[in-house]
């Protein structure tokens, strides 16, 4: 009996470097939806002391980036569980 452990370490390799991928991509989804100088009820900006969490808002740009990696992250979820159920085939 033959271990081929070349193959065994691609297996490896490819899943690491996958699964790191789609965490940075998710991330990346995260922090696109966080941009946005906060602003005050009257629209001017606001000093550093005076922010909250949901004061802002979101450029467009960023929600449409943040939409592109979380549909990245949605397709290799889902194509890794095709491949793993092999009805699916």
């Amino acid at each position: 009996m033959n271990i081929d452990f070349t193959a065994i370490g691609t297996v490896a390799g490819v899943g690491f470097v996958a699964a790191v991928g789609v965490v940075l991509l998710y991330t990346l989804g995260l922090r696109l939806l966080g941009t946005g100088q906060p602003a005050d009820s009257g629209g001017e900006r606001t000093q550093y002391s005076e922010e909250t969490p949901r004061s802002g808002t979101t450029p467009p740009a960023a929600y449409l980036g943040a939409s592109v990696c979380f549909a990245v992250c949605i397709a290799a979820v889902l194509t890794g569980i095709w491949m793993t159920i092999p009805q699916f085939h």
